[in-house]
């Protein structure tokens, strides 16, 4: 049985951040109802060709019921609110008080539901001077600090995957799940806050942690220096990476691999101290050495010696990787937009969780979700007729 099997969630969000937190929950077995406006997520048509379901839609959406609502309309107003009547969690992503101006925010729907986790999830939080401002990946990374451990700041390039927006869906996860259980135990539900720029933020605990106590603020180069971290190039060209972190035995190992033992004893790299502050003529020395074989050559002589290494692939390589395909990671068996999407990380009894549904076609749940709630068929033609629901 899913882990979250009896567990109703709506979904009143759009783009990354709140889709993909419910993705997570429908793939732990949460019956997850997509609440969208007419015309739908604007992330279903945000790429620039496909199909009616396009991947960055089905990549947060898998696993949905899809409804649409015009929660403008007074009549939708009132279907939102009987929806919610029957649900666990209610999942927005909206700017502060915009869910509350139309009357279906935290106050309002605790009336109808006293045992709701109501999660809102924001840019930059609900309080501070831009608490209003519009905020997406590429701004909670760069106002937390995230951007300039992965971009030198002189010359700034947008990085990727959109991480601010993803860990700030995993934290909302986390923290619904958390309420929800306090709920099951005292009836009482919760409002849960999650902002993009704390996300952000809590993923680089490390480096806040560093710049508070000793004044040494991270950069672009920090992380690869401090665990010893190395993407070299092998003499036919190919990419790998070699990552010695503390331990002393994977040092060693690296200078046998190489031949070079006399590096154990030279005094610029003796301790990990000693090779963080002399890591760049470190790095030219691998550089130099990993040069005269091929990657094949080094990967299978470093695994030998077991000194964590890697190729460093592309997308496409790792989704063709021989670890990946035994691991399942990328679904190859079902249907249409069910096809090709990550499965989630997390593995109960031996088996991925993994949502039920593919991810919806718009509104292709609206008869049956109303009428689970009572609305019968000619009120729901009337209801299409006027605008309220799609």
């Amino acid at each position: 049985m899913p882990l979250l099997d009896g567990l109703t969630v709506v979904e009143m969000a759009s783009v990354i951040t709140g889709p993909s937190a419910g993705a997570i929950l429908a793939d732990l077995g949460a019956r997850v109802i997509k609440v969208e406006p007419p015309g739908g997520d604007p992330f279903r048509s945000w790429e620039a060709s496909g199909g009616r379901i396009r991947s960055s839609f089905a990549a947060f959406n898998r696993g949905k019921e899809s409804i649409v609502l015009n929660v403008k309309d007074p009549q939708a107003q009132d279907l939102y609110v009987e929806l919610v009547r029957g649900a666990d969690v209610v999942i927005e992503n909206y700017r502060p008080g915009r869910m509350d101006k139309l009357g279906l925010g935290w106050t309002r729907l605790r009336e109808v539901r006293p045992s709701l986790v109501y999660c809102h999830i924001t840019g930059r939080g609900s309080v501070g001077p831009d608490a209003e401002q519009p905020t997406y990946d590429a701004v909670a990374q760069a106002v937390s600090g995230l951007w300039s451990q992965f971009s030198d700041l002189s010359a700034p390039e947008p990085v990727g995957p959109p991480m601010a927006d993803q860990l700030t869906a995993i934290y909302a996860s986390v923290a619904i799940l958390a309420a929800v259980r306090e709920a099951a135990t005292t009836g009482a539900g919760q409002r849960v806050e999650v902002d993009m720029l704390s996300a952000a933020m809590a993923f680089s605990a490390q480096g806040v942690a560093a710049a508070t106590w000793t004044g040494v603020v991270a950069t672009a180069g920090s992380r690869a220096r401090n665990s010893q971290s190395y993407a070299l190039i092998a003499g036919d060209g190919l990419p790998l990476a070699v990552h010695l972190s503390t331990p002393h035995k994977f040092w060693t190992g690296l200078c046998r691999v190489i031949d070079r033992d006399d590096l154990v004893e030279d005094p610029r790299f003796l301790t990990k101290a000693d090779r963080i502050a002399h890591y760049d003529e470190l790095r030219a020395v691998l550089g130099e050495a990993f040069g005269s074989r091929t990657r094949e050559h080094w990967l299978a002589a470093l695994v030998a010696a077991d000194v964590p290494a890697a190729p460093i692939l592309d997308l496409a390589e790792a989704i063709a990787s021989p670890q990946v395909r035994a691991k399942q990671l990328v679904a190859e068996d079902g249907e249409g937009s069910a096809r090709g999407l990550v499965r989630s990380p997390i593995v109960v009894d031996g088996r991925h969780c993994e949502a039920a549904l593919p991810p919806p076609e718009l509104g292709s749940h609206t008869d049956h979700v109303l009428a689970a709630l009572g609305v019968d068929a000619a009120t729901v033609l009337s209801l299409r007729s006027s605008g309220a629901v799609a």
